[in-house]
């Protein structure tokens, strides 16, 4: 038994050693990020703060740097977000860019993936719908930038399908997949 726990530990110190070997070249500026400005700003739908709302900056640059990015953020309770590329909330590298947001609902036994319908009905989730909206189209440059707040709007049929979306998850008396929300 003393011999097998220690050949797994001397295993898990092994790949551990060669995980810090394979990584310390990058954490250690083997590989640069390109330079990045932060940039923050604020979500409301329907004049509301819009909590766990996801932003993307889509570049309309050619980005020639190795490692690539899509700028992103999430929004807090408050509709506040601040966009990550490479650390968190670092910001986006100077371009133009072409925002899109989606408001998913978390999924997944942990809750941890944002795969739930679009609560803005897909509205704001496409290059192509966004790119001619007032305010999509964004310029990070050489500073900080916070971007105006932007304004949306949840159409009464995006909101009628993330209701019946969720009636189908809960069930239809909201109490659970099989009904009877009263103790027995």
């Amino acid at each position: 038994m003393h011999n097998l726990c220690t050949t797994r530990s001397v295993n898990l110190f092994l790949r551990l050693a060669l995980a810090l070997a394979l990584v310390a070249p990058v954490a250690c500026g083997g590989r640069k990020f390109p330079k990045v400005y932060p940039v923050k700003g604020k979500i409301l739908v329907n004049g509301q703060p819009a909590n766990e709302c996801q932003i993307y900056l889509n570049r309309t640059f050619e980005d020639k740097h190795p490692i690539k990015a899509t700028p992103s953020g999430l929004t807090d309770k408050n509709g506040e977000f601040q966009i990550t590329s490479y650390q968190t909330n670092d910001g986006a590298q100077e371009g133009e860019y072409v925002v899109t947001i989606e408001w998913r609902e978390r999924s997944g036994l942990a809750k941890q993936d944002f795969e739930g319908v679009d609560l803005l009905g897909g509205a704001y989730a496409k290059v192509e719908k966004t790119k001619s909206l007032p305010g999509f189209v964004v310029k990070v440059g050489q500073q900080s930038l916070e971007l105006p707040p932007f304004e949306l709007s949840q159409s009464a049929e995006a909101k009628r399908k993330a209701e019946d979306a969720k009636r189908r998850r809960t069930g239809f008396d909201g109490h659970g997949p099989l009904g009877g929300g009263s103790d027995r």
